[in-house]
């Protein structure tokens, strides 16, 4: 390497340095805020529970419409969840919210898999000028343990738990007059 190139490449980094950084709008700090009403639900494999998000406008503007999505994660690679099984709602369309107003909203989740998830908000800006861009407002995980079910197929077990105990009734009443008629 040149002499000269070995200077220019200390020079480029200290002038990069020097240079101030500034944030874009699409980057900067939204003013909506996503919170749950739960931090962690413990459930069974197919049985229905409901979180509560609430969106809040902590701004001094009044925002945009917003649209909230429901997303589930799941905390391993073992386990691929398919939204739309978990929810039939997923998605709220919000008109704009006045500086401190907040709304809330219920999503209903069915569990379909065995395992650990996170459920979460993400809120955005939907107004007509630039839908779905602008900053994202993301919610705290609600943190959900799904415990499988053990359950016993009692398919074809009445009529066996009525059929023993008269069958065994009637061979001992059977029994029991022959032995008096020989007797």
């Amino acid at each position: 390497m040149r002499p000269h190139c070995l200077l220019a490449v200390p020079a480029g980094i200290v002038l990069a340095l020097a240079v101030p950084v500034t944030a874009t709008p699409a980057a900067a700090a939204t003013s909506v805020e996503v919170t749950f009403d739960r931090v962690s639900q413990a459930t069974a494999l197919g049985d229905r529970f409901t979180v509560r998000a609430r969106i809040a406008n902590l701004g001094t503007a009044t925002t945009e419409p917003l649209m909230a999505d429901l997303n589930v994660t799941s905390v391993t690679t073992a386990v691929y969840v398919d939204l739309e099984d978990w929810s039939a709602d997923r998605t709220h369309e919000l008109p704009p919210l006045e500086p401190g107003a907040s709304t809330t909203l219920s999503f209903d989740l069915q569990p379909v898999n065995v395992g650990r998830f996170n459920v979460y908000v993400v809120v955005l800006p939907n107004g007509a000028s630039s839908p779905g861009t602008g900053p994202l407002a993301v919610s705290p995980a609600v943190h959900v343990t799904v415990a499988g079910r053990t359950t016993l197929s009692a398919g074809g077990a009445l009529p066996v738990a009525i059929a023993v105990p008269v069958l065994l009734g009637v061979a001992l009443a059977v029994t029991r007059i022959r032995l008096r008629r020989t007797g």
